[in-house]
């Protein structure tokens, strides 16, 4: 067993506001001690809160995103509370993922993929794909041989870190992680990748390192968690992938004062890997890349 120092999770996730105000005051009586949600509890939970949606986050509310210009406004109706249910407390049933990505203009293969992402989590690219991961090559020749790639959804929802512990909690409603096999193939996480799906695309809001494990030597992780986003993004059936700029990155509209602390890396990750990827930049703050097929 790994005797590394065990991080620790500290971020509350994105608006945890609104989120808190469902697990702490609806979501006990809606669901009381059941924790599949289903689509009456969806339309149970929305009846209760609806009223009350305008009152949290107000630097960067979830159903106003106008605050956030990449991300879709999402529709003001009982399916939209869907991606602020947090895993593995609460589960989603299948169709209410199906519906939602539905909802937001995905056309059907998106919307079966993005239900297979949380059904089959645990290693979702040879699950659903019947693929290993050593097929992902890099635009260097290496490739990801002895990784995993699992996913999940729900904002709020923890990653484990793997055998050193700690993790990361989720800022988007669709998750990609890569884990290093270290130790006789024990996981070890070394990226997450966190997106939302949109009219058939896929935009990357979140790459965060974990640290206990990591890309190949000379894969820088921006490069590392864009290219495996995209292959994802191809294979599920999504037509562009989308990256937020730097400085429209929606943390920064919540917290304006952590630029100066986190902006380079920022730059470096989000628009410096997209533009050694090919992708074009900045527009309406955003870097986009049309898949081919």
């Amino acid at each position: 067993m790994s005797q590394k120092k065990k991080s620790v999770i500290k971020c509350e996730g994105r608006f945890h506001g609104l989120r808190d105000y469902l697990y702490s005051e609806v979501m006990p009586l809606v669901l009381e001690d059941r924790t599949t949600v289903s689509p009456q509890d969806i339309s149970n939970l929305w009846e209760l809160i609806s009223s009350d949606i305008h009152f949290f986050d107000p630097k960067d509310p979830y159903f106003d995103s106008r605050v956030d210009s990449a991300r879709k406004q999402p529709l003001k109706e009982p399916i939209s509370l869907s991606p602020l249910i947090e895993m593995p407390a609460y589960r989603l049933a299948p169709e209410v993922i199906h519906q939602y990505a539905i909802e937001m203009g995905n056309k059907m293969a998106v919307a079966d993929n993005l239900v297979r992402l949380s059904t089959h989590n645990r290693d979702f690219f040879r699950d659903c794909f019947n693929r290993d991961p050593k097929t992902i090559v890099f635009p260097t020749g290496k490739n990801l041989a002895g990784y995993a790639i699992s996913g999940d959804v729900g904002i709020g929802t923890i990653v484990p870190g793997g055998i050193s512990g700690g993790g990361i909690r989720s800022d988007a409603p669709f998750l990609i992680s890569v884990y290093e096999q270290v130790n006789r193939g024990e996981p070890d996480l070394a990226a997450v990748v966190g997106f939302w799906a949109q009219d058939n695309a896929m935009l990357i809001s979140q790459m965060q390192p974990c640290k206990n494990g990591h890309f190949p030597e000379g894969i820088p992780f921006g490069v590392g968690s864009i290219h495996v986003a995209e292959t994802l993004a191809s294979l599920m059936g999504f037509e562009r992938v989308l990256v937020y700029s730097a400085r429209e990155h929606p943390i920064f509209r919540e917290h304006p004062e952590d630029w100066g602390q986190l902006g380079g890396d920022f730059v470096c990750i989000f628009d410096g890997s997209s533009k050694k990827l090919g992708y074009d930049g900045g527009r309406h703050g955003i870097h986009e890349k049309v898949l081919v097929h």
